[in-house]
């Protein structure tokens, strides 16, 4: 369970129209405990596999684009929740291609950017009424119309007409990861390469 703490920290005293330091201060902590709880479930265990490439079908001044993996991502709540997922990329800075929606391949040699892979939603539905993808870039406190999970920022779900995010029970959504691996000259390939993508998705209770 994700909780968020504010730390309020205010003064102000006024005197002869300046402002003077006050002998004390007050310090807020504020935050929320809910008693519900979503989780979130994945086929195929979350693994997406591009299966062997062949270095020769690389293309040297381009990024070569692997065909879209498809998954399911499922997020059941005790009860009708506001909640946003919110993606870490686990291979951060290894992406070729620097984006919010891009996320790294690993790194060859500590230094090469193997590629990217980005994540977008298609069809989300929560509890049985089609839905839309919106993302947050600042917390939560504005949103926009987007189906891609975004890194560094949070991915919540309105209905067709709106741009906020509702409460769901259950949300259910197919996942298309797209892979592009970068311009093989400039790629050291002599020995086997793994992709080694990683995020992590949590739930963040709004």
């Amino acid at each position: 369970m994700s909780i968020t703490r504010n730390l309020l920290v205010a003064a102000l005293l006024a005197s002869a129209g300046h402002a003077v330091a006050a002998s004390s201060v007050d310090l807020s902590v504020k935050g929320t405990i809910t008693p519900r709880a979503c989780k979130t479930a994945l086929s195929n265990g979350g693994l997406v596999d591009f299966g062997k490439l062949s270095a020769k079908d690389l293309r040297p001044d381009q990024p070569t684009y692997l065909p879209r993996q498809n998954l399911q991502m499922t997020v059941t709540c005790d009860a009708s929740t506001l909640f946003a997922v919110a993606l870490k990329d686990n291979r951060a800075g290894s992406e070729s291609n620097q984006d919010y929606y891009n996320f790294g391949l690993g790194l060859i040699n500590d230094t090469e950017k193997l590629g990217y892979f980005t994540v977008a939603m298609s069809g989300p539905v929560a509890d049985d009424v089609n839905v839309r993808g919106i993302a947050s870039f600042d917390g939560g406190v504005t949103w926009e119309r987007e189906s891609a999970l975004v890194d560094d920022g949070l991915t919540s779900f309105a209905d067709m007409n709106t741009l906020a995010p509702v409460p769901v029970q259950r949300l259910v959504t197919d996942l298309q990861v797209a892979g592009a691996i970068a311009p093989s000259q400039g790629l050291t390939l002599t020995n086997e390469v793994p992709l080694d993508g990683s995020v992590t998705l949590t739930v963040r209770y709004l």
